[in-house]
């Protein structure tokens, strides 16, 4: 490779002057690129901000936009030892009074003693039913001891709800069988059949007496009563008793009523409707920080004049100042609850009168906003087609995205178009230093020849 000292001939700094040269043409250029970039990552960092700010007000409008979870009920019993409750939006307030007579029971059964669970018992089939469902589970010859007749019942693919144990006790080991459900319904019967005839040790037939296997508990249905009228359960839970109203039976106190009060949750609504607002408002302190001026300073925020911000501020604007048609609604306007606009735009929330509307119509609030016409529904539905993947935002966003991609694209052109120019310029040097280089040698060849 060619070796080639700059600036010999001359006494000039050629590189120097060639890079002098260089970054003055690169300067205007790059300085208009990375004026473009910044002004490109400001926009994207506060259209970032904005689309948090919705996100976030989107998300305050789960709580309104479905009754069940708006019109939520609180319950609260006298003793909770006795029963527990919950209530859904079904569920109309009021006082009523429980007594639980009886918890539900599963039937349990258990066999003779015999000398331990490695006790032979017999082959054959064992037909074991609960509640109209049945399995027959083959005990072949050779696992027929009282352990393997336990682990075959509790394997059966076909297990109609019965589980199997054995207990060792002072007499013996005994195979106890439990019915997995609770209730009346749910009464276990066993018979044997074919094989040895050992089998039978283990029949329980409930309809007739002087059975081989024992009862340890009768299987029953909970029985309670509510306001003085008697509901049964096959399990300790009453559902449907009172409509909305689930009741978990704890334990059993005949003669004892308990209390039990169903309401609104009316500090959760308004925790709700409080949030909305909240979130509203930092949304619009959003949209001022992104679109601000400042006259004294001549600052302009990225997005100030932008459509997109402008479009969809306005649009929920107009719709939370708008009045809903819902049939037979209590109440039509936000301003109706206590929610009214502001002149900067935020929501103010009057807590006394959306305490009053709350009095006045529970349900009615609810449906204010989360009916099918209801504002938190349509204000919902507008934010998924503003935040969607075909959304304005998104769609700003990639613009943005691929202007930067572009710039970088640009940058590198840039790059090498300056290395062409260097080159360039080099060379032109090179070539007037080797000259003047030339002429110096000649001017002193003649100065020689002349002295």
């Amino acid at each position: 490779m060619e070796l080639t000292a700059t600036g010999l001939g001359s006494g000039i700094d050629v590189k120097g002057l060639v890079e002098q040269l260089v970054a003055a043409e690169r300067q205007p250029v790059s300085n208009r690129l990375n004026l473009r970039e910044a002004r490109a990552n400001a926009e994207l960092s506060a259209l970032g901000k904005f689309k948090s700010a919705l996100a976030t007000f989107q998300d305050s409008l789960d709580a309104l936009s479905e009754l069940d979870k708006f019109q939520q009920r609180i319950t609260s019993v006298g003793d909770d030892t006795l029963i527990a409750a919950t209530a859904s939006a079904a569920a109309e307030p009021g006082s009523y009074r429980v007594q639980v007579l009886s918890l539900a029971t599963s039937h349990r059964l258990a066999s003779g003693a015999f000398s331990g669970s490695d006790a032979v018992v017999g082959d054959g089939t064992l037909t074991v039913s609960v509640g109209g469902q049945s399995a027959d589970i083959v005990i072949v010859p050779g696992a027929g001891t009282l352990a393997e007749i336990r682990d075959a019942i509790n394997a059966a693919p076909d297990n109609p709800g019965v589980t199997a144990t054995i207990v060792s006790a002072a007499d013996g080991a005994h195979l106890v069988l439990n019915a997995v459900e609770t209730g009346a319904a749910n009464t276990i019967s066993v018979s044997a059949s074919g094989g040895d005839g050992g089998l039978a040790q283990l029949e329980f037939d409930p309809q007739t007496g002087g059975n081989p296997m024992s009862e340890l508990q009768a299987p029953s249905d909970a029985t309670a009563t509510i306001d003085g009228f008697t509901v049964t359960s096959p399990n300790n839970q009453l559902d449907g008793a009172i409509e909305g109203v689930t009741i978990d039976l704890l334990d059993s106190a005949p003669g004892i009523e308990v209390e039990l009060l169903v309401a609104f949750d009316e500090p959760a609504a308004k925790a709700a409707v409080g949030s909305f607002v909240n979130a509203y408002n930092e949304l619009i302190d959003t949209v001022k920080e992104v679109t601000k001026y400042d006259p004294e300073s001549g600052e302009a925020a990225p997005l100030l004049g932008d459509s997109v911000v402008r479009g969809v501020r306005d649009s929920l604007r107009r719709a939370l100042g708008s009045a809903f048609d819902i049939p037979g609604a209590s109440f039509r306007t936000l301003a109706d609850i206590g929610i009214t606009t502001q002149p900067d735009g935020k929501l103010s929330l009057d807590d006394a009168r959306l305490g009053n509307a709350i009095a006045e119509s529970f349900d009615g609030v609810g449906e204010l906003f989360a009916s099918n016409d209801g504002i938190a529904v349509a204000l919902k539905a507008q934010l998924e087609q503003v935040l969607g993947s075909t959304g304005p935002i998104d769609l700003r966003e990639t613009r943005l995205k691929d202007q930067i991609d572009l710039i970088s694209d640009q940058r590198t052109r840039l790059d090498e178009r300056m290395e062409r120019v260097r080159e360039r310029l080099l060379d032109q040097f090179n070539a007037m230093d080797r000259l003047i280089s030339s002429l110096q040698n000649t001017s002193a060849f003649l100065t020689q020849q002349l002295g």
